[in-house]
């Protein structure tokens, strides 16, 4: 596996989520004091294999060839005794017990100090190191400590590199996620241990370490956004709108008319007073909290009221369009578009009121019932109804002394009378009103469709 492509990739998915990494921690091992090296773990033979720093394994970066005596000092496993040849990382992997070399090792190199981890999360080790040695047989293992070296625990087997053409290890970046227990730690080590089975199959180099360092992945800051359906809005409506901010977890909005959410997306957002509103949101995370404001505005609706006098329906919404309505069915009534309405018959009316600011609003029907009529409003009497504009009237009601026919918007119309039948002359059709008063004054109002 090419650590290298897995290491590129790693930083480009941290650049891509916007996490940044800060090192709060490192040894180039230019000092060997700080390292206790070569504590036994277990079985240790005369030609066991030691723990060194020196520069005879010389460190270069992740990618360049393993070189002797740069001035670089690494920690590296040596040999030792009569069979010991070479320096650097090369080691005396033992001869399969044929009782010549007895190299079997089981020895640790560790950090002498501790580490502080306090008030960081989402920690990793790091280092640079060349290494094949024998799988499962002669390897190197990642150590931890939390309680500055007393215990010691296992966090990661070094899986065996690669070499360069010309033989020598190629140096390659491992990075290894610390476990929790290591956040928040006034006493974290970091150590390393190292096997020998003495088999006598081992291949140089054996392992060597340079550039260690502790990071933590710091989460991006918080970005506060939202959107909105419109930046105005007509009174009693809403605004629809969608928070868009990025790596945040919690949230406060202020909507600027006494009202306050906790929600992600808190929906609907209505203003019942004109005016304008800041609409502020706070999103936080555990780096901190980001604000934006945004101002609406929230136009005049229309007065609604109405007033019958006089025989007339008048809007109290002045300096405004108006369109009168023919209730429950709020149909239009074509030309009743003034601030006042002469209704031709009891009934129910509502009148659309639009200011010019945009706003309008359809008031509540008004329920006229003191035109002098005596009669409900009905279709009975009339036949055929609906009809093409001509219609016989009830025998029992054509005794009536006055006929009259009305269209919606109060406007009498011309008609022929024969006998009981009549014609509404007029081209247009639609909602007819047939208006008959007997010899004392009372009236009946039936309604007529012309098709």
């Amino acid at each position: 596996m090419n650590y290298h492509y897995l290491i590129a990739i790693l930083f480009v998915a941290l650049d891509f989520f916007g996490i940044s990494q800060s090192t709060i921690w490192q040894n180039d091992f230019e000092n060997p004091a700080e390292w206790t090296l070569n504590i036994s773990t277990g079985q240790n033979d005369i030609d066991a294999n030691i723990w060194v720093i020196s520069d005879a394994e010389g460190g270069v970066a992740a990618g360049g060839c393993g070189v002797a005596g740069n001035g670089n000092k690494t920690l590296h496993v040596g040999c030792q005794g009569t069979w010991c040849t070479g320096t650097g990382a090369t080691y005396n992997a033992g001869d399969g017990g044929l009782g010549f070399i007895y190299a079997t090792t089981n020895k640790r190199a560790v950090f002498a100090s501790n580490i502080s981890t306090l008030n960081s999360q989402n920690l990793s080790v790091e280092f640079d190191y060349i290494g094949i040695g024998q799988a499962n047989d002669d390897f190197g293992t990642v150590i931890f400590s939390t309680d500055g070296g007393t215990t010691w625990t296992n966090l990661q087997t070094i899986t065996s590199a690669t070499t360069c053409a010309n033989g020598q290890g190629l140096w390659t970046h491992l990075s290894i996620p610390l476990p929790v227990s290591c956040e928040n730690s006034p006493a974290l080590r970091i150590g390393f241990n190292w096997k020998n089975s003495n088999d006598g199959a081992g291949t140089d180099p054996s392992l060597a370490i340079n550039n260690l360092k502790i990071t933590t992945n710091i989460p991006p800051d918080p970005v506060a956004n939202f959107t909105l359906n419109d930046n105005q809005i007509c009174q009693n409506y809403c605004f629809t709108f969608s928070n868009t901010s990025s790596d945040a977890t919690t949230y406060s909005w202020d909507f600027g008319n006494g009202n306050s959410s906790t929600l992600e997306n808190p929906q609907p957002l209505c203003y019942n007073l004109p005016g304008q509103y800041v609409i502020t949101l706070i999103a936080c995370n555990n780096q901190g909290c980001d604000t934006t404001s945004q101002t609406v505005t929230v136009l005049q609706a229309p007065f609604m009221g109405l007033e019958f006098l006089n025989g007339q329906i008048t809007s109290l919404q002045p300096n405004a369009l108006y369109q009168w309505l023919l209730c429950p069915s709020l149909t239009i009534i074509p030309g009743a578009t003034s601030v006042e309405y002469t209704p031709p018959i009891n009934g129910e009316y509502a009148v659309i009121v639009t200011l010019a600011n945009g706003c309008s609003d359809t008031s509540d029907c008004i329920v006229i019932s003191d035109l002098g009529i005596q009669e409900q409003v009905s279709s009975l009497g009339l036949f055929p109804n609906p009809g093409n504009g001509t219609f016989s009237i009830d025998s029992e009601l054509y005794n009536s002394c006055e006929i009259a026919v009305f269209d919606v918007t109060g406007r009498k119309q011309d008609m022929l009378l024969e006998g009981n039948s009549i014609t509404i002359v007029t081209a247009s059709k639609g909602l007819f009103f047939v208006r008959m008063k007997d010899e004392n004054g009372a009236e009946t109002v039936f309604s007529y469709l012309k098709e």
